[in-house]
Parts: C-alpha cells; structure tokens; sequence
C-alpha cells in the first residue's frame, strides 16, 4: 500500500441536546490539497502530502466530529499527478476508504466518551427463537 504516513492535526467535537426522534448520522471524508513533496532518508523518492479533513455529522444538529491531517502517498502513480494536477480515481478511492478505516476508529472511541451513537455500528448478536415461537401468518 502506498500510503506510507498518516497525521492528525486537529480533532474537534461538539454535542449539543439529543433530541428524540430518529439520529442520522453521516460520515465523509474530503480531500482539501495536494502537494508534491519529497520523502526519504537516504534518497528522497516523490511523493504526494495529501490534506484531508474526516467529518461525521450527527442530524438533526445534535453533534460533529471533525478531524484535520494529512497522509503521505507514495508510489509509481505519484508522477500522473505531477502531469494532471488531479489525483487518479484509484488513488482517490483508496485515500478515502484508508480514512474511513483510521477516523471511524478514532470516532467511534470519541462519540463514546460524548455519549453518542458510534459512527459505525455494530452486528447484534440475538438470542435463537423456537420453532413454536415461529408462525406464519398468511
């Protein structure tokens, strides 16, 4: 995987009234810039500093959590971007599903700590039923 770093900068959050009713809750990362630097300890190879900011808005306006950072890119397909100015699809796809990984994971200990809903829920596991508990009504 060509994805070599990854900083947070900043993580804000703010939970205001849980009202009741239905919570939505939506995640979404947005790629702000990229910028063409060089990485390495003996010899400085291409690579890509990406600033991202990972948003998961609780609606209808009960909380947010955002967070701020970059990740460093580094690959063969660094060298299109340097050509379009515009990052590749397959780049782009594979950015967004990595920051869905890492700040889900983050949000999901922060909306803890708040005492909201996780960002991402998780399988139930429920008790068996009996075949008598089963009918078909029809």
């Amino acid at each position: 995987m060509p994805i070599v770093g990854f900083h947070i900068k900043s993580i804000s959050a703010k939970r205001k009234d849980i009202k009741k009713g239905r919570i939505d809750i939506n995640s979404t990362p947005k790629i702000v810039s990229v910028k063409k630097s060089k990485v390495g300890l003996k010899k400085k190879e291409d690579s890509l500093n990406i600033s991202f900011e990972f948003t998961t808005e609780y609606k209808p306006d009960i909380a947010e959590i955002k967070m701020i950072g970059n990740i460093m890119y580094l690959g063969e397909k660094v060298n299109i971007w340097k050509k379009e100015k515009n990052l590749p699809k397959e780049i782009e796809v594979e950015i967004k599903n990595f920051l869905f990984r890492k700040c889900l994971s983050i949000g999901i200990d922060l909306s803890e700590q708040m005492n909201l809903p996780p960002p991402l829920f998780f399988p139930r596991i429920m008790p068996k039923q009996k075949e008598a508990d089963l009918r078909y009504i029809g």
